[in-house]
């Protein structure tokens, strides 16, 4: 098997992991609430991650925790998971995980910035056609577009802008770092970083459902296949294939999302998801290939 036969395998298998995300933060995060979901998401992912260390014989890999990896945890996984977690109080999961797919375009922009490199007419289109994939999404939407579900559509945005800059971070600034050391770093660092919140979200009591089994079942998944098992993954793409093309796994994360939504959540699939999902797929094609060689290993 080619290194990009590989790679995508491992792409696609990334995608129906992270559409499946979707579905265990709908059930999960009423019980659980936004801060509370993702702390004990990156708390199950490190032990997870930390009883493979053990059983494979890998514990030599653990990493020091540090700046960088403090960076990391906070733009992969402390601002993302909270402002997904607290959108989809508010929005379906199938509507969640198209609006993330806003990545891509986001990624190649600031990597395009980064690199002091020119905005190309495909860049550009590419942008606008994602702006008007998330416009048709929104201003079309069947749910009623209330102030809070705007704060939503900002949330995911924001979530999606840091995801972007942690890809290119992550690039940069652990180049040698295995993906194992990457992914236990960044859960194990996420964990100091919300504990606090996570208290304070205990006192407050900001779930807005009693615990029961399918929120507790939905946040075990979440914890290790949708985070322990998909950081494995993602940090072996960014080191073998960079951050913008890794971006792409949301290229194919919305299609997944919308399917499993269906199937699990009886989630209604509307002509104007689809012609929003559309249009940024398109925005997605038109940002895929590098700018130039600088942006290509941004």
């Amino acid at each position: 098997m080619t290194a990009r036969y590989r790679d995508t395998l491992i792409l696609l298998a990334l995608a129906a992991i992270w559409g499946f995300s979707y579905i265990f933060i709908r059930v999960a995060v009423p019980a659980f609430g936004p801060i509370g979901l993702s702390l004990t998401r990156v708390a199950i992912g490190a032990a997870g991650l930390l009883i493979w260390m053990a059983v494979s014989g890998q514990l030599d890999q653990l990493p020091r925790i540090n700046r960088p990896f403090l960076i990391l945890a906070t733009l992969n996984a402390l601002i993302p998971y909270t402002m997904i977690a607290f959108a989809e109080l508010h929005v379906s999961a199938s509507f969640a995980a198209i609006l993330n797919a806003t990545t891509p375009p986001i990624t190649a922009a600031i990597a395009t910035i980064l690199a002091r490199d020119r905005f190309t007419p495909a860049l550009v289109s590419g942008m606008a056609c994602g702006v008007l994939g998330v416009a048709v999404l929104v201003g079309w939407s069947p749910m009623p577009i209330t102030g809070i579900v705007l704060i939503a559509i900002i949330a995911m945005i924001v979530a999606s802008t840091s995801y972007g800059v942690a890809g290119i971070f992550a690039k940069r600034s652990f180049a040698g770092t295995s993906s194992l050391s990457l992914a236990i770093g960044q859960q194990m660092s996420a964990s100091m970083l919300l504990l606090p919140f996570g208290i304070g979200s205990m006192a407050i009591s900001d779930a807005h459902e009693p615990m029961s089994r399918n929120p507790i079942l939905a946040m075990i998944a979440l914890g290790l296949v949708c985070t322990s098992l998909a950081y494995l993954l993602y940090f072996h793409l960014i080191h073998a294939v960079g951050p913008v093309r890794t971006s792409m796994v949301t290229f194919l994360i919305p299609p997944f999302g919308i399917l499993w939504g269906w199937i699990f959540l009886d989630e209604h699939v509307k002509p104007s998801m689809l012609l929003g999902l559309a249009l940024i797929l398109i925005s997605i094609r038109l940002v895929s290939r590098p700018q130039s060689p600088a942006s290509a290993q941004e």
